[in-house]
C-alpha cells in the first residue's frame, strides 16, 4: 500500500459561455468534500458570468482563472494544465468538465486508492460506456479504434500492434473524470492548442501513456454523473443517421478534421487508412443526403481534407 497520508489532492475544471446551471451544482458538490483547492478556468466567458462566479464561490479553497478569449478545451486545458504544473504542491488533480457531478463520497475514494506514479486513473461515467467496455473486454485500444481505423471503424482483419501488449486498461482517456498524478503534471506534456475542440484529451493522455510508458487505470470505485448529454449520444433512427447526426456546423468540423489527423498520426498503414476514410465517409455522406442535410455534406469534406492538410503540415520539419 502507498502511503497516502497529507496528500495535497485538487480538483480542475474549465467552463465557458453560460453554464452556471452546470458549474455551480458541480463546484458546490466539491467544496462539500475535503480537496485541497479547486481550479476553475473561465474559457471567454463574459465579466457578468465571471462576476457571478466569482461571488458565488468566494472562497479560499477556490482559484478563478480567467481567458478573455475562448480558447476551445484544446486551448483552456493547455493553459490550466500548464498553469497547475507549476505548483509545486499538487500531489493528485482529478480533471472534471463543468457538468461532471461527483458523488459526496469522492475525496475519499482517491484517497484510499493505492496510485503508483506510473498509474493513472480515469473514474466511470455511465453516459460514456466505452471506456467500461474497454476494461472489460481488457482490448485498452477500443477507446480509440484500432490502428488504421477511421473513426473507430476498420473493414480490415485486426492486427495485433504494440498498443495491444500495453498493460493499462485504457489507451487514451476524456478530461473528465481523469486523475492526474504529480510526475505526469512535470512531464511538460500538455494537450495540443491547435486542436481547438474534440480529440484533444484523448491526443493528449495518448502521448502521457505513448511517450511517458503512463498507463491509464479505469475504476468504478465512485461514478461521475453527466449533468449535460453530449450530442453524439443523441441519434435517431439508426439506418439514417449516425454519430454528427445532431451535431452542430462547429461539432462536425473540429470532430472530424482533428480525428482525421489524430488518425494518420496513429496509423501504421496510410493505405488501409485512406481505405477506411473513404469508405466510410461514404456512408456518412449517403446518411447525410438522404436525411436533406447538405450543409453538413461539405462541412464533411472540408474538415476530411483539412485534417490530411494538418497531418501533412504537422509532419514537415520545422524551420
Amino acid at each position: 500500500m502507498i502511503f497516502v497520508m497529507n496528500l495535497n489532492i485538487s480538483v480542475a475544471t474549465v467552463t465557458y459561455g453560460d453554464r452556471l446551471k452546470y458549474l455551480f451544482p458541480v463546484v458546490e458538490q466539491l467544496l462539500k468534500q475535503d480537496f485541497n483547492h479547486i481550479y476553475v478556468y473561465c474559457n471567454g466567458v463574459s465579466e457578468s458570468i465571471l462576476s457571478k462566479i466569482k461571488n458565488k464561490f468566494n472562497s479560499s479553497k477556490i482559484t478563478v482563472l480567467y481567458s478573455e478569449e475562448n480558447k476551445g478545451s484544446a486551448g483552456g486545458y493547455n493553459e490550466l494544465i500548464s498553469y497547475l504544473s507549476k505548483l509545486s504542491d499538487i500531489d493528485r488533480l482529478l480533471l472534471l468538465d463543468d457538468d461532471n457531478l461527483v458523488p459526496i463520497d469522492c475525496f475519499k475514494k482517491i484517497v484510499s486508492l493505492s496510485m503508483a506514479e506510473h498509474e493513472l486513473y480515469y473514474f466511470h461515467r455511465p453516459d460514456r460506456n466505452l471506456p467500461k467496455q474497454a476494461k472489460e473486454l481488457k482490448d485498452p485500444q477500443l477507446i480509440l479504434g484500432e490502428k488504421n481505423s477511421f473513426l473507430g471503424r476498420s473493414i480490415f482483419k485486426k492486427e495485433n500492434s504494440n498498443e495491444a501488449q500495453y498493460s493499462g486498461d485504457l489507451l487514451a482517456a476524456p478530461y473528465g473524470g481523469l486523475l492526474l498524478n504529480r510526475k505526469a503534471l512535470v512531464t511538460g506534456i500538455l494537450p495540443k492548442k491547435e486542436l481547438y475542440l474534440y480529440a484533444d484529451d484523448y491526443e493528449y493522455t495518448y502521448r502521457l501513456v505513448t511517450q511517458h510508458d503512463f498507463i491509464i487505470k479505469f475504476s468504478e470505485v465512485f461514478c461521475i454523473e453527466d449533468l449535460e448529454k453530449s450530442y453524439h449520444l443523441r441519434k435517431g433512427t439508426k439506418l439514417f443517421s449516425n454519430r454528427y447526426s445532431n451535431a452542430t456546423p462547429l461539432q462536425l468540423y473540429y470532430s472530424l478534421r482533428n480525428n482525421t489527423w489524430f488518425g494518420l498520426t496513429r496509423s501504421s498503414s496510410k493505405f488501409k487508412y485512406m481505405f477506411n476514410l473513404l469508405f466510410y465517409s461514404f456512408i456518412f455522406l449517403t446518411q447525410f443526403t438522404l436525411t436533406l442535410k447538405i450543409n453538413n455534406v461539405q462541412i464533411y469534406i472540408k474538415a476530411v481534407l483539412d485534417g490530411i492538410d494538418f497531418y501533412k503540415n504537422d509532419k514537415r520539419p520545422k524551420s
